[in-house]
């Protein structure tokens, strides 16, 4: 497919009945926003702007030995048309501004012969991009100059003034040295501290609620691992810690501890932590082995705990600690991955659907989308109230076929990722409008 120049409005938008059923919501209406067969669509970590009227996602690209990420605006309201906004190669991390005016994102140039990653804007009006900055000499926290941007994604604090990121900053493969970084989007100073040199998995999310109190507080977890393919695709890994699993913390952009989850431990698994919208509380996806052969997931809650550091390996046995089963009222509770309304009483979820979880190789159900709606009753903890929204069809059978819906700040809009009637099992990106929340 030829590219497009930057701002260009397109279209790719077709009506999807295949997803809907005889027990879908008859309100609903079905699209598929991309059907370019030539990219990959990637609807995980989509950006909405504030007013719900545009979403930012990735399409991945390759030729030949060459690949690439492309970041494309939608518009909602103008019949799912959209634009792609970068044209670089090596495009990593965008967050929406505030007031939903901007795009911001970094270019990583660091295969130049003087290595640097560079800051760039966009504007989503006039979609004129501009250089803000360079960052090309040690930062400080760390000492070093970046040898490369991470791919992953952004978190951008809820006042629009500081973005965090991660770099790495050792040039050799061999010798990784990855840690969080974070921009003043208004002075652009940067700095960053160690975290785990070791680990890819860099970076927080930003607690999005108005609370002052927790405004420079980050969800981040310590993985106290290192994972490592080497070019032929063998895995490895090695732990740095006799905590065999991920502890979940609340950091503050300095870097210290200022609260720990209390989630995990033994016969407790914790995967794809959120916070529970603008609460001071977060989510998670917690594997549960004991309501079918195939994998399950309740959805816990829980509420970070100020703890002496002696106590925050200890999860779900942390004294004191609050934290409840969302799902208790749910008789065989699946959940994967969420997203939360700020208010934290709505969500969209979908189910684990990846193929051959046991041992005899049986094939999980087909993953499938709901809504909750959250009940806060006097004098006991606040519990979800499922509502199926449709079966996506995805094979889950590579990462990015996993769904990972999406759901706008107006809750009106569910984006998610489809490989359903595509080609090649190049997933799409979809959307779904016309549902009620239960």
């Amino acid at each position: 497919m030829a590219e497009r120049a930057v701002g260009e409005l397109f279209s790719e938008a077709q009506d999807f009945p295949e997803v809907l059923s005889t027990v879908t919501d008859p309100n609903l209406a079905s699209v598929r926003v991309t059907t370019d067969f030539s990219a990959s669509g990637d609807a995980r970590g989509l950006l909405f702007t504030p007013d719900s009227r545009r979403a930012l996602f990735k399409r991945h690209r390759s030729v030949g030995q060459d690949s690439w990420t492309e970041y494309t605006l939608c518009e909602i309201e103008d019949s799912f048309k959209l634009r792609v906004l970068t044209s670089e190669r090596t495009a990593r991390a965008p967050v929406i501004s505030a007031d939903g005016r901007c795009l911001w994102y970094f270019v990583d140039e660091t295969a130049a012969r003087k290595p640097r990653v560079v800051l760039k804007r966009i504007s989503l009006e006039d979609f004129a991009a501009e250089v803000v900055t360079v960052f090309d000499s040690p930062v400080r926290g760390i000492g070093k100059a970046p040898a490369a941007a991470m791919s992953g994604g952004a978190s951008l604090r809820s006042d629009g003034k500081v973005l965090c990121t991660g770099f790495n900053f050792s040039a050799d493969p061999e010798e990784t040295h990855f840690a969080p970084v974070f921009v003043n989007l208004e002075t652009l100073e940067i700095h960053g501290w160690d975290w785990e040199p070791y680990s890819w998995r860099v970076g927080g999310a930003y607690f999005p609620g108005s609370d002052p109190a927790h405004l420079r507080h980050l969800l981040m977890a310590r993985c106290n691992r290192s994972q490592h393919w080497d070019k032929t695709g063998k895995y490895s890994e090695k732990w740095y810690s006799d905590v065999h699993r991920a502890v979940l913390h609340v950091v503050d952009e300095e870097g210290s501890i200022v609260g720990t989850v209390p989630v995990g431990g033994e016969g407790e698994g914790v995967d794809h932590p959120y916070w529970r919208g603008g609460r001071y509380e977060v989510v998670i996806h917690s594997s549960d082995f004991n309501t079918a052969r195939h994998w399950r997931g309740a959805i816990l809650c829980a509420e970070p705990i100020d703890c002496p550091p002696e106590q925050r390996c200890l999860g779900k046995d942390i004294p004191g600690a609050r934290r409840f089963d969302m799902t208790r009222r749910v008789r065989r509770p699946d959940v994967c991955h969420m997203s939360w309304h700020v208010g934290g009483t709505r969500a969209v979820c979908d189910t684990e659907g990846w193929l051959g979880r046991d041992e005899h190789g049986h094939s999980g159900l087909p993953a499938y989308l709901y809504l909750v709606t959250v009940v806060e009753p006097r004098g006991e903890d606040p519990y979800v109230v499922p509502k199926f929204l449709l079966l996506p069809r995805s094979s889950w059978n590579w990462a990015l076929t996993e769904n990972c819906p999406e759901l706008s700040p107006d809750c009106r809009t569910v984006f998610y990722n489809t490989d359903f009637c595509s080609e090649g099992h190049r997933p799409q990106v979809c959307a779904v409008q016309g549902f009620a929340f239960p």
